[in-house]
């Protein structure tokens, strides 16, 4: 029997998956892509949230229909396939990538601006510390971010945003060519990496979800779904301001900037110097909360594989992060790209079948979709390595990130057949 969903649980999964889900990424890429689109920022902006909200939302839609879980997806592949790619996705998001990224953000655009030269490895270290604190506590994450973090932080955001729009910096510039901004929007929303960390969240949600007394599995994922919802909406309110905010900076700033430092200089021009303390709140709220989320999440996906205490894994990988954080914001999101280029696709296509599952049955239709998506992919490495564009000339849509998508389709189609000759 299915339980009544009580509208405070819906609000707290909600909030806490936007704390989890904004992060680092998601602060600093909508300024940056609504500047460079110009006139077109909205075709990037509905590209951005069509990879990053959109494909995240139904990857733990997909998820929790799983009664394994993440696994319930993954294992389609089989054991070994399934562990290796789970595996090293807990690895990008997680002490390689995504959580050195969270702090590197809060040191470059919450602290320099407001306090000037500090040592990078004293602050890190000192953010680091309050994660790790926050982290241990596995079963109190998602209602301390729920309830408390994430409301603070949206609406922080909200007064930035409120003032961006009551008083634009300037006017918009000219829409950009639509191929560009329709690739940058994707790549945006990749390198969020939220749809990868949608597949490790569900352990944490899930979790808090079974002690609320949801037990059944429509429960959750009626739960999930509602609590998805709604991190959409405050997802998207937040997303297209930014966007916007940075549309009007189009004109007005000509000079080559980093995604932090535009955001720097956007709350410098719409709040002046009282802004950037402003800047810092919501920045440390957002960065922290997706640290620990990403923590909680990854320590119990290990601790149930490897049998290492929960509080071990933490502690390890807070230190590992803490090193990577120091190496700055633009050479980790230079790291991330290609690994994101491979691994991206075949969680896509994962999700998309989960959510068809009922019609397709067979493993081997998951595994030959999956292939083709990762062959493609390797390809268009190969190519960008090496700086050989045969390969993108090949594949149609590469040109806007989505080379691998007819490869994965005609791949699928071929062990869809297979499937059917096997059983005939």
């Amino acid at each position: 029997m299915m339980n009544k969903i009580k509208t405070m649980d819906s609000l707290t999964i909600g909030f806490a998956l936007f704390a989890m889900f904004f992060g680092a990424g998601n602060l600093i890429f909508p300024p940056f892509l609504g500047r460079e689109s110009g006139g077109s920022w909205l075709i990037g902006f509905i590209c951005f949230i069509f990879i990053d909200i959109g494909m995240s939302l139904f990857a733990m839609i997909a998820v929790s229909r799983q009664e394994k879980g993440a696994e319930g997806l993954t294992g389609r592949l089989g054991t070994k396939l399934s562990t290796l790619l789970l595996s090293l996705n807990c690895l990008c998001i997680g002490p390689f990538v995504a959580i050195p990224r969270t702090a590197s953000i809060t040191y470059e655009i919450g602290i320099l601006p407001n306090f000037g030269e500090i040592n990078s490895w004293m602050c890190t270290a000192g953010f680091f510390f309050i994660a790790f604190l926050l982290s241990v506590r596995q079963s109190k994450v998602v209602d301390l971010v729920g309830k408390f973090m994430a409301p603070v932080m949206f609406f922080a955001l909200l007064a930035l945003i409120g003032k961006g729009i009551a008083s634009p910096i300037g006017e918009i510039g000219p829409a950009a060519e639509t191929g560009s901004v329709v690739r940058s929007g994707l790549l945006s929303g990749y390198q969020t990496m939220d749809m990868m960390a949608a597949y490790i969240f569900s352990v944490a949600i899930l979790l808090t979800i079974r002690q609320k007394g949801y037990n059944d599995q429509k429960s959750q994922s009626a739960l999930i779904l509602r609590g998805g919802l709604v991190a959409t909406v405050l997802l998207v309110v937040v997303y297209g301001g930014l966007a916007y905010i940075g549309a009007t900076m189009s004109v007005t700033v000509k000079e080559t900037l980093s995604q932090p430092q535009l955001l720097i200089l956007l709350t410098e021009q719409l709040l002046g110097k009282p802004g950037m303390a402003l800047l810092g709140v919501i920045v440390a709220f957002a960065c922290l909360t997706t640290a620990v989320g990403l923590l909680t999440s990854i320590a119990s996906f290990f601790a149930e594989k490897t049998g290492v205490k929960y509080e071990a894994l933490v502690a390890g990988f807070t230190l590992i992060s803490w090193v990577i954080s120091n190496f700055g914001t633009a050479t980790i999101i230079s790291m991330a790209a290609p690994v994101l280029d491979l691994i991206y696709p075949v969680l896509i296509v994962l999700v998309v079948f989960g959510l068809a599952g009922r019609f397709i049955q067979s493993d081997t239709t998951y595994r030959f979709a999956a292939f083709g998506a990762f062959a493609a992919s390797a390809l268009l490495q190969i190519g960008n390595i090496f700086k050989v564009d045969i390969f993108a000339s090949l594949l149609p849509l590469s040109d806007l990130g989505f080379g691998w998508l007819i490869p994965a389709g005609v791949f699928a189609v071929a062990g869809f057949m297979k499937a059917g000759s096997i059983h005939r």
